[in-house]
């Protein structure tokens, strides 16, 4: 199995939920993504729309994601997903392959149920219930979504804890 890449927690909140996050655990800085665009949305092979604002920071060698769901349709959709504060939302780890990632997974009894692309960055959500007790985020390595890691890493190495929430043009112009 790939190595952790990230966790991911549901907020109901998104700038709350960050600097909570932050003042309890010293994680940060998070660059917050709103309403993230997809080109493609799925829910079981259909298509589906998934609106949600996602923060990403540093706690300590992991990254976390913190998600604001605004909406997601179809209603299975907005199920499958963890409910605000109801534990991890998602663990995640990239790939060099989503397609063979997919079938390592559906072969181990993982459903699909959920896949995004944006631009160059492709993922794909797996029902990991049975195994973790919430979703599993598989995100098919680019050197886009490496750069961005990149620079959340080095933003964390020197932050002094100040301004823990912060909008994402302040590392990607």
């Amino acid at each position: 199995m790939p190595p952790l890449h990230h966790i991911g927690y549901v907020v109901s909140d998104l700038e709350a939920g960050v600097q909570e996050f932050a003042a309890r655990y010293g994680a940060g800085p998070f660059y917050a993504i709103e309403h993230l665009v997809f080109d493609e949305v799925t829910y079981l092979g259909t298509p589906a729309s998934y609106d949600h604002s996602s923060a990403f920071g540093q706690w300590g060698p992991i990254m976390v994601e913190l998600t604001e769901v605004h909406d997601a349709q179809p209603a299975g959709l907005r199920e499958a997903l963890v409910a605000p504060g109801g534990g991890v939302g998602h663990i995640a780890w990239l790939v060099d392959s989503l397609e063979a990632e997919t079938a390592r997974l559906e072969g181990l009894g993982m459903r699909l149920f959920h896949s995004g692309r944006s631009g160059p960055v492709s993922v794909a959500w797996f029902d990991g219930a049975s195994l973790f007790g919430h979703p599993v985020e598989v995100l098919e390595r680019r050197d886009e979504i490496l750069g961005f890691y990149a620079a959340l890493a080095a933003t964390a190495a020197d932050w002094d804890g100040a301004r823990p929430f912060r909008g994402v043009a302040e590392i990607f112009p």
